[in-house]
C-alpha cells in the first residue's frame, strides 16, 4: 500500500472528509427552516395547520364568514355555511388528534376521524381563504 493512499471511511467511495462535510450541509436547513425544524415534521405541519385552522374557523363565524358555493347550493340559506364549519371542524379534529394519539396503537374509529379529516383538507384546500 502507497503512503499516499486515499483515507476513506467506511463507505469506501468517498474519503471520510467528504462525507462529514456533506453531513454538515444536510444540518444547515433550506432557507429559513432549520434542520431541527424538520424533526417529526408530520406533527409540526399538524400542529401549524389545526392552529390555522382554529383561526379560519373563528374567522369564518364572523361577519366576512361564507362558504364554497357547492354547498350553498340548492341549500336553504344557511345550511351551506353550517355544512362548511362543520368541515373545518372535522379538519381541526384530524390534525390536533394526530398529534395527540400514538399512531402505531390508535383504534380504528380514530384513524377513521383523522383520515377523514385530513382527505377534507385536501378536498376543500383551495377554498381555505377569505
Amino acid at each position: 500500500m502507497s503512503k499516499f493512499h486515499k483515507n476513506t471511511d467506511r463507505y469506501g467511495d468517498k474519503p471520510a472528509w467528504q462525507h462529514k462535510v456533506n453531513r454538515e450541509k444536510c444540518h444547515e436547513g433550506y432557507a429559513d427552516v432549520s434542520y431541527e425544524d424538520v424533526w417529526s415534521l408530520d406533527t409540526r405541519l399538524a400542529n401549524i395547520i389545526a392552529s390555522h385552522l382554529r383561526a379560519f374557523l373563528k374567522a369564518q363565524k364572523g361577519p366576512n364568514g361564507g362558504c364554497p358555493g357547492e354547498l350553498a347550493q340548492g341549500a336553504e340559506v344557511g345550511a351551506g355555511h353550517r355544512k362548511w364549519l362543520n368541515i373545518i371542524r372535522k379538519m381541526i379534529y384530524a390534525f390536533e388528534e394526530y398529534q395527540n394519539v400514538d399512531k402505531w396503537n390508535m383504534d380504528k374509529e380514530t384513524e377513521e376521524r383523522i383520515d377523514e379529516g385530513m382527505q377534507l383538507f385536501i378536498k376543500w384546500y383551495k377554498y381555505l381563504w377569505i
